[in-house]
Formats: C-alpha cells, structure tokens, sequence
C-alpha cells in the first residue's frame, strides 16, 4: 500500500537470518512492483532489468552466521553485509526503503519519502509466508517533523561506522537513508493530545530505559502482557524483573510458546520464577 504510485530510490534491509534466493524473488519484487513471470529463471532476468532502472542502492545486512541451511544462491546485484557481534547476534529486523512519486508535479519535482518499517520477520520463506509475524510502518516526507529522525539516525550512523570496510560502495544505500533524514525535523513532544508519537528503539539503552523515556510514567499501573517465541536460559527473567520493578504493574501475563508437542520451552526453575 506504501508503495502504490511510488517507486524505489534506496533500500536497506536488516535481517537475522537470511535466504538470499528468496529474498531476491519473493521479497524484493513487492517493492519493485512490476508484472513478473512466475518462471524463476524468466524472473531472475526481468529483476535484473528493473534493477538497471534504480537510481540508488539495495543493500542487505544481515548476521554472519544468519543464513539458513536451505539458503540458495544469490543472483542479483543486491549488496549483502554480514554482520558478526563479539558477543551475541545481529538481530535487528528492519526496512529503510527510500521511494519518490512515479509521476512528478506540475513543477517536475518527484517528491520522495523513507519508509521505515520494523518487522518481527527475518528474510526467509518462513519469516514472509509461513509464521505469525507482526509488522509497523512509519512514514517519513521530505522537510517532516517526526520523533523517530535523531533515534533512526544514530542508529544507521552506528551501522555504517562499525562496518566501515565491509561495503566496496561505502554503504551508499545507508548514506541514501542518511541524507534524506538530515532534510527532516525532530519534534520534540513525545505526544500530541494525548496520543504517543511512534519511537524508534535503536539499542542504544535497555528496553525498560527506552520505554520509559518515551512513555514516561502514564504506564504504571496497568496490565503487562509478554509475548514471546524464545527466553533465555537460566532461572528467572532479569528483563522481565526490570519491566516489572520500573513499571509495576497490576497484573503480569506471559505466554509460553510451546512445542509441537505441548510442552512450554522454557525450563521449570523459569516457569516457576514466572508463576509466582
């Protein structure tokens, strides 16, 4: 919906895992937006021509050791960015596509916007078609006033200082994003009427920290209701304490994902430590 009447300057993609060949065919061609044969040798040629047609740069980044074990090759001049931390993974799942107006205005101008989406989804067959998965997106005009610019900024600044060397291109779709978002306004107000601005959590601080600063204290008091596919190892859930202790809430629930089996993963000192 984002996309109609649009199309694509620049795009970055953050991902866990990845699956380049279907990342390429399945993924890619929803923000091309063009009539494609369902052949995947006939595809591959025709998504190498609408490619041609792109003024910028598509870069993937992902996690070194990301890549699924029925990942395929890649095929297209997409860049691609391993990503390895010295202690845990790269997880961010996010889309910074950067489009402008397919038809311009009386004054020629395509007037262009950043998409910024964030998905609970990897690039894979099971993260697009086959999981539940959840998914927001903001976006962002030219000269906009938006309380997500500082947050989204520092962190695409951070990606490309880290991974300075990795990109022979110098990171030209994140410069891309970059660029546009320092021709916007940071607003200031975390709310208007009322009603909570969208933020952007960039990792800079803990999830508690994060949701206090932009929530401030309107949500103590309430109920807390955790969702979630995976937790940690060991006896109790400091994360959870921490929510829990900054936010006090009135009830707290937490849903245990399960094996195909029934059985909750998660270890009996956990569920225990949830319960009481």
């Amino acid at each position: 919906e984002r996309m109609n009447g649009r199309r694509l300057v620049s795009a970055v993609f953050l991902t866990f895992r990845f699956d380049p060949a279907f990342f390429e065919q399945e993924v890619l061609p929803v923000f091309l937006d063009v009539p494609l044969s369902h052949a995947a040798t006939i595809k591959l040629v025709q998504l190498e021509d609408v490619l041609r047609t792109v003024t910028g740069s598509i870069a993937v980044y992902y996690d070194e050791n990301g890549l699924t074990a029925e990942a395929r090759p890649a095929k297209l001049d997409v860049k691609r960015i391993a990503v390895r931390h010295r202690t845990g993974i790269f997880h961010p799942k996010n889309v910074f596509a950067l489009v402008e107006e397919t038809e311009p205005d009386d004054a020629g101008h395509r007037a262009r916007a950043l998409l910024v989406g964030c998905l609970s989804a990897n690039l894979t067959q099971a993260g697009w078609w086959e999981n539940v998965e959840t998914c927001h997106v903001e976006e962002i005009r030219e000269g906009d006033f938006t309380r997500v610019r500082d947050d989204v900024l520092r962190f695409v600044e951070s990606l490309e200082r880290r991974l300075a060397e990795k990109a022979a291109d110098g990171h030209a779709a994140l410069r891309d994003v970059r660029t546009f978002l320092k021709r916007t306004e940071q607003r200031a107000q975390r709310s208007t009427d009322g009603r909570l601005h969208t933020h952007f959590f960039s990792g800079a601080s803990s999830v508690a920290d994060f949701i206090e600063e932009a929530a401030g204290s309107s949500l103590c008091d309430m109920n807390l209701e955790i969702l979630s596919p995976y937790f940690d190892g060991g006896p109790s859930s400091p994360p959870l304490a921490q929510l829990i202790e900054r936010f006090r809430p009135r009830e707290v629930r937490v849903f245990l994902p399960r094996k195909d089996t029934g059985e909750a993963l998660c270890d009996s000192a956990l569920y225990e430590w949830v319960r009481s």
